[in-house]
């Protein structure tokens, strides 16, 4: 970069686009004459909140009135979101500042030429290196910083990892739900006598992975994202439930009714039986009560039908889907069409 003038003015020039540290109407260093000129401007008592405001819609206005509006409303929140300030207990100082801002300003940007690292301008002394996009959007702190080679890369590549694989649920936390769950286990099977070996410790690693995982941290974007309705995760795919354990519960009930000898003993319940019971849905409607259940909708559908007499039951949940049909209409006309959904596939 430092043999080729070119190449070094277009990388100067979009890492200046694209990282400021200065406000949008500034055209040059702003110096700090005294004390004072450090403080973080004190907004009006009449004037909202930058980071609770409606942002200018580009919609409503003009390119010429949206530019401006743009650039005075991000003026508002640079100052509020990137002007550092310093925190109760902190020492003051510019020596001390945690963010490194140390008061000292640079024209234009260079190459360091001992380490090898550019050198953004800055005409501020107190803003935080910002682009002007994502705050305009975020409506709250950032800190864009360029990441090239050398040191600062291999720092960032280790907070990044250090970050993703660290520990969510210390182990005394971990430790304690353990504890809890172990006791209500114990509460639960105390009083009964006719539950296998099988099934306590079944039911003990249930409640041991959901009091393990009822103590793990949320990050503050899964949180709000949950909030604004956006969920709390993302797919390329949507997915459909199958409860396998009621089919499994069901091949068994129907192998011991094809195998049921009236001089053999009855035998014992599966033991997933009692943990989980097969899942009925109701659907209450104006004209009447409509019972349907997953089992029941793949051992009836249609085999007369090929596109339903080759599906798999896993195949059955992956490609139909459900479409009812909300028709005004008599009880009688209800029983006469037997149910008022349909399955079709997708």
């Amino acid at each position: 970069m430092t043999q080729e003038q070119g190449f070094k003015d277009s990388m100067f020039a979009w890492l200046e686009n694209i990282i400021s540290c200065e406000l949008p109407n500034d055209v040059g260093c702003v110096f700090e004459t005294c004390p004072q000129d450090a403080k973080k401007p004190v907004r009006r008592s009449d004037e909202m909140d930058p980071r609770l405001e409606t942002l200018p819609q580009i919609a409503e206005l003009d390119a010429q009135s949206f530019a401006y509006e743009f650039r005075e409303f991000l003026t508002r929140l640079a100052v509020e979101c990137n002007w550092h300030h310093i925190r109760s207990g902190e020492k003051r100082g510019d020596e001390n500042c945690r963010m490194r801002l140390d008061g000292s300003l640079q024209d234009i940007t260079t190459i360091d030429v001992e380490t090898g690292s550019i050198e953004l301008r800055r005409w501020r002394a107190r803003i935080n290196n910002y682009t002007d996009l994502i705050l305009f959007l975020m409506q709250s702190n950032t800190d864009t910083q360029f990441i090239g080679s050398g040191e600062a890369a291999k720092a960032a590549v280790f907070y990044i990892t250090e970050y993703i694989t660290k520990s969510s649920l210390p182990m005394y936390i971990g430790i304690q739900a353990l504890e809890y769950a172990t006791k209500m286990h114990e509460q639960k099977f105390e009083a009964l006598e006719d539950v296998t070996v099988d099934q306590k410790n079944r039911n003990l690693i249930t409640k041991s992975v959901n009091a393990m995982m009822g103590q793990q941290e949320i990050s503050h974007q899964q949180v709000m994202s949950y909030l604004v309705g956006g969920g709390d995760f993302y797919t390329s795919h949507t997915f459909q439930t199958l409860r396998w354990y009621e089919f499994v519960q069901a091949a068994d009930r129907l192998d011991r009714e094809m195998t049921y000898d009236e001089n053999e003993e009855p035998c014992e319940e599966s033991e997933d039986s009692t943990i989980q019971e097969e899942q009925v849905t109701v659907n209450v409607m104006a004209d009447g009560v409509e019972v349907t259940s997953d089992i029941e909708d793949y051992a009836l559908r249609p085999i007369t039908e090929h596109q339903f007499a080759d599906l798999s039951l896993w195949e059955f949940v992956e490609k139909t889907s459900y479409l009812y049909c909300w028709e005004k209409q008599s009880l009688a006309k209800m029983v006469e069409r037997k149910s008022m959904r349909t399955i079709v596939v997708a």
